[in-house]
C-alpha cells in the first residue's frame, strides 16, 4: 500500500482517522490526501525519526501501527503486505573513485556507481574549465548505515551510488567569504552559485542564504553549479520543511545532487537499483530492505 498526495478513498480516510487519534491536526476526514494531510504525515514522520517525504509506505505504516498500539487504538492498525525481491541483474556495476576539490573539512575523493562516476567527471571538467571547484562531503553510503533519521532517508540515492554531497562548510556560513553562494529560488529549492576569477564569467549580484536563516547580497563573478549539474543529469533536491521553518542546518540540503538521468519514472525501483551493485544476499542484510525494495521511482520513491 502506498498513500501520498493525490490519493483518494478509503485508505486515505483510514490514514486520516489514525493520525487524528494520534493527536495530529488532520482537519476534516474526507478521504482526500491534500496538502494538509501531507503536512501532518511529514510531522508524524519527523516525530518517528523518519525522513519526512510525505509518502506513506510500509516503513511509515509500520511506525503508525506501533504508535496506534502504544496509544491504545489497535483497531485502527493497517495491514502491511509482502513484496517479492527484485530479479537479479545479468551484470553488476562497480564502485568507481572520483576526484573532488577539498574545501574546509571536505574530502578530495569519493565513490559513485560506474555510470554515475562517468557523468560526474564530465560535470567536474566543465566546472574546472570555468575556474570553479566541486567540494565534497562524500557519496557512497554503506548498507550497514541505515539508522532512521529525519535528515537521512532509508531510500537515499547515496545507497545506490547515484548521489553525491558537496561539503557543508563550503557555503551558507558567510556568503561573502564562502566559495559557494546559495540562492533561494522558491518552493524550498536552491540555486548553487560558484565564485570564480575567470573573466569570461559575468559579475552577478546574488542574495545568499545562510544556515542561520539570514541573507547577504554578494557581488562577484559566479556561474551556476546547479545548471551545470543538471546538464549532466544531476538534479538538486528541496530543503526539508523543518529547515525552512527555522530548523537545524542538516535539513538545508543545498549540497545534495542525484543522478536521475538513469532512473525511469514508474519503472525503476529502489531494490532494483541496489541490486545493480550488490548481491541479493547483501541487500537482504540492509535493515530496511523489506520496506524499501518495492518502492518505485516518482511513485513511492520521490
Amino acid at each position: 500500500m502506498i498513500i501520498k498526495r493525490g490519493s483518494k478513498g478509503t485508505d486515505v480516510r483510514e490514514l486520516q482517522a489514525a493520525l487524528k487519534e494520534l493527536g495530529y491536526n488532520i482537519g476534516v476526514i474526507d478521504g482526500d490526501f491534500g496538502p494538509a494531510t501531507e503536512l501532518q504525515v511529514e510531522k508524524f514522520q519527523e516525530s518517528a525519526e523518519l525522513h519526512p517525504d510525505g509518502i506513506v509506505g510500509k516503513g511509515t505504516l509500520r511506525q503508525i501501527n506501533e504508535a496506534l498500539d502504544a496509544a491504545g487504538h489497535p483497531d485502527l492498525k493497517f495491514k502491511i503486505g509482502d513484496h517479492p525481491d527484485p530479479q537479479e541483474p545479468t551484470k553488476r556495476m562497480k564502485w568507481v573513485k572520483v576526484d573532488a576539490d577539498k574545501i574546509g573539512d571536505g574530502y578530495n575523493r569519493f565513490y559513485l556507481r560506474e555510470d554515475v562516476a562517468e557523468a560526474f567527471n564530465a560535470f567536474r571538467t566543465d566546472v574546472l574549465a570555468l575556474g570553479g571547484v566541486v567540494s565534497s562531503a562524500g557519496a557512497k553510503r554503506p548498507l550497514t548505515d541505515s539508522k532512521r533519521s529525519k535528515s537521512r532517508s532509508i531510500k537515499s540515492l547515496h545507497y545506490t551510488g547515484l548521489a553525491f554531497d558537496m561539503a557543508l562548510s563550503s557555503a551558507m556560513n558567510n556568503p561573502a567569504k564562502d566559495r559557494y553562494v546559495i540562492e533561494e529560488v522558491g518552493d524550498r529549492k536552491w540555486n548553487v552559485w560558484c565564485k570564480t576569477d575567470n573573466e569570461d564569467v559575468p559579475v552577478r549580484k546574488i542574495e545568499g542564504y545562510t544556515y542561520h536563516h539570514t541573507r547577504k547580497t554578494v557581488e562577484a563573478r559566479m556561474f551556476s553549479i546547479t545548471e551545470l549539474a543538471e546538464k549532466h543529469g544531476f538534479k538538486p533536491i528541496r530543503a526539508r520543511r523543518y529547515f525552512m521553518a527555522g530548523g537545524h542546518y542538516a535539513g538545508a540540503e543545498w549540497w545534495h545532487f542525484q543522478w536521475e538521468k538513469g532512473l525511469t519514472p514508474g519503472v525503476s525501483t529502489f531494490g532494483g537499483e541496489l541490486m545493480k551493485i550488490y548481491t541479493l544476499e547483501e541487500c537482504r542484510k540492509f535493515a530496511p530492505w523489506e520496506d524499501t525494495k518495492h518502492c518505485v521511482w516518482k511513485e513511492s520513491w520521490w
